[in-house]
C-alpha cells in the first residue's frame, strides 16, 4: 500500500555513546506492535545492532532503520552511533531526516558528543526534540539535567514529560499536555492513571513552562493566553508543533528505556 509523502516522518535518533538510543528504538517499536519483546543492548537481539561486530562490541557502528505506524504516520527512525570515531555514519543520517531525538543520560547532562551534535543540527537547522534517559539509575536527577541542557545550548526547552520520582524512586513520567500519569510495571508497559497529589505543585510549575512556550507558537494562542491564562490542550499541541517545526523551541521528554517507561 503505497503512503502519502505528507504522511512519512524520518527521524534520526542521535547522543552520546551509552545514552540508549538502540533501546530507544527497540522501545518505538515495541509499542507500536512491530516486534513483540523490546531487547535490551546487552542480549544481542535489537533490530538496529545487528552485525557481529556491534553484538560483540555493544555499540552501534553503523546507521540502521526500521519503520512503524503511530496515529496514522509512518515514521522511519534511524539509530546512528554514538562515539567520535563513527561520526560519518551520524552525519549520512542528517542528510536523510527531517528531525533528530537526542538522547541524554540523566545523570550527564550534555556531554561532550551530545553538543558536538548538536552543533551539527544547529548547522543544517533541523528541529529536535530531547529525551532524557535512565532515570530509573543512581545519581539520576531529572532537574539537574534539564537545567545543564538549558545552560549549555541556550534553547527554549520545554518539557512535555516528567518523572515521578529520581533513580531508585523513580515509578514511571507524567504527561503534563494530558494530565496523566504512566506507571512502570515489570511487564514493559506502562499502567496509566490519575497523578498522585505528591506532583501536583511540580506539574503546576513545569506546565507554566510548556504553556508559555506553547503560546509562542502562534499569534491567535499569545492572544488565547494572555486572555484566559492558560490555553486548551489541542491549543497547546498546536503551539509546539508549530515552534518544532520552525525549530524555535526543543520539547523534552524523559523516562527509562530499560523499564519502557517514557
Amino acid at each position: 500500500m503505497s503512503v502519502s509523502s505528507t504522511e512519512l516522518r524520518n527521524v534520526a535518533i542521535v547522543g552520546h555513546n551509552g545514552t540508549g538510543k538502540t533501546s530507544l528504538l527497540e522501545q518505538m517499536l515495541f509499542y507500536s506492535g512491530v516486534i513483540s519483546r523490546a531487547e535490551s543492548v546487552e542480549s544481542g537481539k535489537t533490530v538496529s545492532d545487528y552485525t557481529e561486530e556491534e553484538i560483540s562490541r555493544k555499540i552501534s557502528i553503523h546507521t540502521s532503520l526500521a519503520s512503524f505506524t503511530w496515529d496514522d504516520k509512518t515514521f522511519t527512525v534511524l539509530d546512528t552511533p554514538g562515539t567520535a570515531d563513527f561520526i560519518g555514519e551520524v552525519i549520512l543520517a542528517f542528510r536523510a531526516c527531517e528531525s533528530a531525538i537526542v538522547t541524554v543520560d540523566a545523570r550527564d547532562g550534555a556531554q561532550i558528543e551530545t553538543i558536538k551534535l548538536w552543533r551539527r543540527l544547529n548547522e543544517r537547522n533541523k528541529p529536535r526534540a530531547v529525551f532524557i534517559n535512565k532515570m530509573d539509575r543512581e545519581r539520576a536527577a531529572f532537574s539537574s539535567a534539564f537545567d545543564h541542557l538549558k545552560e549549555q545550548f541556550h534553547a527554549t526547552f520545554v518539557p512535555v514529560t516528567i518523572p515521578m520520582g529520581d533513580a531508585e524512586n523513580f515509578k514511571g513520567v507524567i504527561n503534563l499536555i494530558e494530565k496523566q500519569a504512566y506507571f512502570s510495571t515489570l511487564n514493559g508497559k506502562e499502567t496509566v492513571g490519575p497523578i498522585p497529589a505528591e506532583y501536583n505543585d511540580l506539574v503546576e510549575e513545569y506546565t507554566v513552562l510548556l504553556v508559555e512556550a506553547a503560546a509562542e507558537g502562534a499569534d491567535d494562542l499569545m492572544e488565547k493566553y494572555f486572555d484566559a491564562g492558560t490555553l486548551e490542550v489541542d491549543d497547546i499541541r498546536r503551539g509546539l508543533r508549530e515552534g518544532f517545526k520552525e525549530n524555535r523551541l526543543v520539547p523534552a521528554f524523559c523516562g527509562s528505556t530499560a523499564q519502557g517507561s517514557g
